[in-house]
């Protein structure tokens, strides 16, 4: 277990996953040098607490596209469990356990549904994950009539707005599962058979990886981490919505790009999508800050992602 632990972390070193943390070192100098507010403590704090939403979601992300798949219903899903963890909550009186426990048990059944969507019916997972999300989107629009649901659920509050030692309790909650999905994926055999199928499912078959059995490991786990991000969002901001994860899902992807896995599967390293997520967060913090609109913002990270998908595809012919 140290020896694998030893080379995956020493496979970080010289990797795109490496160019990413590089990259954003030299964007928070020129954030601090160009722009206001970004030299403070308070600041940084800001920044990993709300990276730590994305972060989630991107290690999900992580876990699907290194098997060569892609999850667009997670901004559905992080809809989906912060409205019925209101929901929940607020008809039951109680603390929110019942509504954590349902709106998790339900993204769980999400990824199961994408997963048997993928490997049974063999639909492709974009359009798979593509219309499962739409099917959300309506379900919780007819299911709230399109109202935000407002909750406060003592343990999310704390969750998301609290510090331990002047750390983000969201920032540690990101940290610890990344530790589990890092193990998952680069520790364990089925990280392993995630990363043959990336490199070629045919291949993968004939060595006997079982697609099915991590098709809805991975899967599952994105839409569960999804749905913690969504909760983790509504103790955050004490209200549901139905866009609230809208955001999430080109950003998520992003960060996994930007953090060096290929889009196309089988290559990367889970620790860049940390340093995607907080790439893609500081970012949109700076942008913000020069008061530039979502507009705009949207296009240079459309841009830049397009950017990278053409090296990555240039990368794989070679």
């Amino acid at each position: 277990m140290s020896s694998s632990l030893a080379v995956s972390v020493a496979g970080l070193r010289g990797s795109r996953a490496a160019w990413a943390f590089g990259v954003l070192g030299v964007t928070w100098v020129a954030a601090v040098l160009f722009a206001d507010g970004f030299d403070s403590l308070a600041s940084f704090r800001y920044l990993v607490q709300t990276a730590s939403f994305l972060g989630i979601v991107a290690i999900g992300q992580t876990l699907v596209v290194m098997m060569s798949g892609i999850d667009l219903s997670v901004s559905g899903v992080v809809a989906l469990s912060a409205v019925v963890c209101a929901k929940v909550a607020s008809g039951t009186g109680g603390g929110g356990a019942s509504g954590i426990a349902v709106a998790l048990l339900l993204c769980a059944l999400v990824g199961a549904v994408n997963a048997a969507g993928v490997v049974w019916l063999r639909v492709p997972p974009m359009v798979m994950t593509l219309a499962s999300g739409t099917i959300l989107a309506g379900a919780l629009l007819v299911y709230t009539d399109g109202s935000p649901s407002s909750a406060q659920v003592p343990l999310l509050n704390s969750l998301a707005n609290d510090r331990v030692l002047g750390i983000p309790w969201a920032f540690v909650l990101w940290l610890a599962l990344t530790a589990a999905a890092f193990w998952l994926l680069h520790l364990s055999r089925t990280g392993r058979y995630a990363f043959a199928l990336g490199a070629g499912e045919d291949a993968a078959r004939a060595s006997g990886v079982p697609p099915a059995s991590t098709a809805f490991i991975a899967y599952t786990a994105c839409a569960v981490l999804a749905g913690v991000a969504g909760l983790v969002l509504l103790g955050f901001t004490g209200t549901s919505s139905l866009t609230m994860g809208n955001p999430y899902q080109l950003l998520s992807i992003a960060s996994v790009v930007l953090g060096g896995t290929s889009i196309l599967g089988g290559r990367g390293h889970l620790l860049g999508t940390v340093g995607g997520a907080l790439l893609l967060t500081l970012l949109t913090a700076l942008l913000t800050s020069w008061n530039l609109s979502e507009g705009v913002r949207q296009v240079v990270l459309g841009l830049l992602i397009i950017g990278l998908l053409l090296v990555y595809a240039r990368e794989r012919r070679t």
